[in-house]
């Protein structure tokens, strides 16, 4: 008990730093890394402790300090996915009318950081632990992994960002802005690191999918590839998680596809005891008139007839004698135990990386079957697509109503596809055009950098489209 009690006070001195010190981007003192390096890693124990609180703080279940909570709802709203039916402080992101001064962007922005900086100080804590190499070089890939993972956001969310490997506040405070090109290759080199040594087997974690293994490494490689259109290379790592059927496997039932520890799950994140916390934002309880987040009209009618997807993973709230329609794929609010965890990272999504990254080396059968893996599930018909263009789109709308309202698909997507009738543009232009008016500017896809940040660090400039 004493030992848990002194990590959990270091690590919040650690977080706690990394909070006061992100308005000057990372700028924590020597003193708190001598804590991280000295007395956490003296002993496995308090190295453990290290590791599930680097983890645990990357699930703080709170929209702004909880990235997977914070994208998914932020994300949603900024794509064509949900609009908050009574909560107007979230307009901004349904309108894409962001600025840098408004709140959960420097929330997001600095939540990230904090969770760098945590991998940072257990990736230079470590070389002069006392603990064997086996297990320094496992903890240093699930770091290195948490790392690789955070940037994906950053990247993804504001464009290139400084990238920190340091705990130096030194070297950190001024630091400008990487290109995107940088950061892509700073997460592949970290993968890449951790696929080496990070573990094949649930073993280490006591059975559960809620750390990182070499597994979700490739996984999250996968996307990376696909994003930086290195087909050959997202097709390979995709094909390394799905060949493993011992590990991972398609659940049957969709009832199933976000519980603890289900097959399908390559990676998980929990927050202590609790469910996922993403139920508790979209799922309206007892004495809610309606939900917090209402599904779009287009991804409503975007379900095939006989989806079960539709069947199962959307709820409805009826009010005034209209049912409003809300994402419900995670059913139990926090604080009824760990029924469901937050799939972070989940086979279907191999399946389609894989699709996509076949369909453009013009593989055709081979990406039409890795569609239906997905569809099958659904309880719909083999696709009909058989070309380049028919697959694309088909692989779009999977990806849609698969991964609606999760992690931030959908918008990550729009941002990245070419447009289809003007591929010089982005499918996000011609999508949110069209749904949004002159509300939707083609630089709204990167959020801004947040004021505060670029106050305490001259050397951050400005996205295009804001001041």
């Amino acid at each position: 008990m004493k030992q848990a009690l002194f990590l959990y006070t270091c690590m919040m001195l650690i977080a706690g730093s990394m909070m006061s010190s992100c308005k000057k981007l990372i700028e924590i003192g020597p003193s708190k890394d001598q804590l991280a390096s000295n007395s956490v890693f003296l002993d496995s124990t308090t190295a453990e402790a290290a590791l599930i609180g680097m983890y645990a703080n990357v699930a703080n279940p709170n929209p702004g300090n909880d990235l997977g909570t914070s994208v998914t709802i932020f994300n949603s709203m900024s794509a064509d996915e949900t609009y908050p039916y009574s909560m107007n402080y979230y307009d901004d992101f349904t309108n894409n009318s962001l600025t840098p001064l408004f709140y959960y962007i420097e929330a997001v922005w600095n939540t990230i950081y904090k969770n760098i900086y945590i991998a940072n100080s257990v990736i230079n804590g470590l070389p002069s632990s006392p603990l064997s190499e086996f297990y320094k070089q496992r903890a240093t890939g699930e770091a290195k992994f948490i790392r690789a993972y955070c940037y994906f956001y950053l990247v993804n969310e504001y464009g290139g960002v400084p990238i920190v490997t340091s705990t130096d506040v030194h070297s950190t405070t001024n630091q400008p802005r990487n290109t995107q090109d940088e950061v892509y290759d700073q997460i592949e080199k970290d993968l890449r690191d951790a696929v080496q040594v990070l573990p094949s087997t649930l073993e280490y974690y006591g059975g559960k999918r809620i750390r990182a293994t070499t597994w979700a490494a490739n996984a999250l490689l996968a996307r990376v590839y696909l994003y930086r259109k290195k087909w050959e290379l997202a097709e390979n790592a995709a094909t390394t998680v799905i060949n493993n059927p011992g590990l991972f496997k398609m659940n049957d039932s969709l009832n199933q596809v976000f519980l603890a520890n289900n097959t399908e799950g390559i990676l998980q994140f929990v927050n202590g005891i609790t469910s996922s916390w993403i139920a508790n934002n979209f799922v309206p309880n007892a004495y809610t008139i309606t939900p917090k987040f209402v599904i779009q009209d287009g991804l409503f009618e975007d379900f095939e007839p006989g989806d079960q997807r539709k069947a199962k993973w959307v709820g409805y709230k009826s009010y005034g004698g209209i049912d409003y329609p809300y994402p419900a794929k995670y059913v139990y609010s926090a604080g009824v135990g760990a029924v469901e965890y937050n799939q972070v990272l989940r086979l279907s999504e191999q399946y389609l990386i894989r699709a996509e990254a076949r369909a453009q080396r013009s593989n055709f059968l081979q990406a039409a079957s890795d569609i239906d893996s997905v569809r099958l599930r659904a309880g719909l018909q083999k696709t009909t697509a058989n070309d380049k263009l028919s697959l694309m789109a088909a692989i779009e709308h999977e990806n849609r109503v698969e991964f609606f309202c999760e992690w931030g698909h959908r918008w990550l997507d729009l941002k990245r596809l070419p447009g289809h009738n003007d591929p010089s543009k982005t499918r996000a232009d011609e999508v949110l055009s069209e749904m949004k008016g002159s509300l939707w500017q083609s630089t709204d896809a990167l959020y801004p950098i947040p004021q505060g940040a670029r106050n305490s660090n001259r050397n951050l400039d400005q996205n295009d489209g804001y001041f």
